[in-house]
């Protein structure tokens, strides 16, 4: 999937929840499929696969600036040169090596390159001026490290076996980045103070410290973690309005109530968590409605949230949590005098 503003097909809003949006693993089975012979694209097959007719990057006229040639078993892409207008191509679903992909390169005004179900090791392409879109999903890539084009927007490496987010070389551009089930454990090293979304499902990732360096975070998409404690969140990312915590480990309200230095989060995603009445793996979700009294405990504490998991928050649910949280800052302040008394108690019995 594309998330980026490159995005040539209609998609969901992105703000609404993102959690369908991959195939099946196993429709990748034909990932390691070897050649039986070489597969070479020839000129009149790019010819029929063109489209998305606009202006050519110079503006003297119009040209075919996308071309698809997919589901091919290509292994040599080298004609793909011959179109020196195309800006956008996608060659996924064939059995191309990383070594074969570097044409693309050659491509003057290239903006973005898919390449999904192929052969890939590493997403590290040549430099290429205006490359801001590269997306590998289902593929062997295992770093990203030597990865680096100056106008980089938007990675996306799902489906791969890396094991840290870390790149040799800063890219200030990078706006999103997506490397769901992939093989990472640790965010404490990321910093992209411009990176609008985060994608991060299905990895094994425990602890969200390291966060707090995204500042201009948007959208975190982590669902299908093994996370139970919501540390890592505070009040300098003014902006993170969404958070899918789907199918995590996260059990009791006290962690939920670690998201209220958030002032801008609208969309909460907790559906499947302990909290909920879910085992917080993936897989064995319930259909069922949520519980009614949850979502109120969660919107007392959490009340500027405009939808929790599918719903949208009811005018109703609002006045109920209201009066929850009025309840409950009752129940803080006794609690403190409480504490107060006894503490009082205390240096008095200590005086004497």
């Amino acid at each position: 999937m594309l998330k980026s503003h490159f995005n040539l097909t209609q998609r969901d809003k992105e703000g609404e929840e993102v959690e369908d949006e991959y195939e099946s693993k196993s429709e990748h089975s034909k990932e390691n499929e070897l050649p039986k012979s070489e597969r070479r694209l020839n000129r009149s097959e790019v010819s029929v696969r063109l489209s998305h007719l606009g202006k050519t990057a110079d503006g003297d006229g119009y040209t075919y600036l996308k071309a698809k040639c997919t589901g091919m078993h290509l292994t040599d892409i080298s004609a793909i040169v011959s179109f020196k207008h195309l800006q956008f191509v996608d060659v996924s679903n064939n059995l191309l090596t990383t070594e074969a992909l570097q044409v693309v390169t050659k491509l003057p005004f290239l903006v973005l390159i898919h390449a999904d179900k192929n052969r890939l090791d590493s997403a590290s392409l040549k430099k290429a001026k205006y490359l801001q879109v590269i997306i590998m999903n289902y593929n062997n890539i295992t770093s990203v490290n030597d990865v680096y084009q100056p106008e980089l927007s938007t990675l996306e490496v799902g489906y791969n076996k890396v094991e840290n987010i870390a790149f040799k070389n800063r890219m200030p551009t990078l706006k999103c980045l997506d490397f769901r089930y992939n093989l990472i454990s640790n965010i404490s090293d990321l910093n992209f103070p411009n990176l609008d979304s985060l994608y991060l499902a299905g990895n094994k990732i425990k602890s969200l410290i390291g966060l707090e360096k995204l500042i201009n975070l948007r959208i975190l998409h982590v669902r299908n973690n093994p996370i139970a404690s919501l540390n890592g969140f505070d009040s300098g990312l003014t902006k993170l309005e969404y958070i899918n915590l789907r199918n995590c480990k996260v059990g009791t309200l006290k962690q939920i109530k670690k998201l209220q230095c958030l002032k801008a989060l609208e969309i909460l995603v907790i559906k499947g968590c302990p909290y909920m009445g879910g085992n917080g793996e993936e897989g064995t979700e319930v259909t069922e409605e949520d519980d009614g009294q949850l979502r109120i405990e969660v919107l007392a504490v959490l009340p500027r949230l405009k939808r929790l998991n599918k719903d949208v928050v009811t005018p109703e649910e609002r006045t109920e949590a209201k009066t929850l949280m009025t309840h409950l800052l009752e129940e803080d302040e006794n609690d403190e005098e409480e504490t107060d008394e006894k503490a009082e108690e205390e240096e008095y019995k200590n005086d004497i």
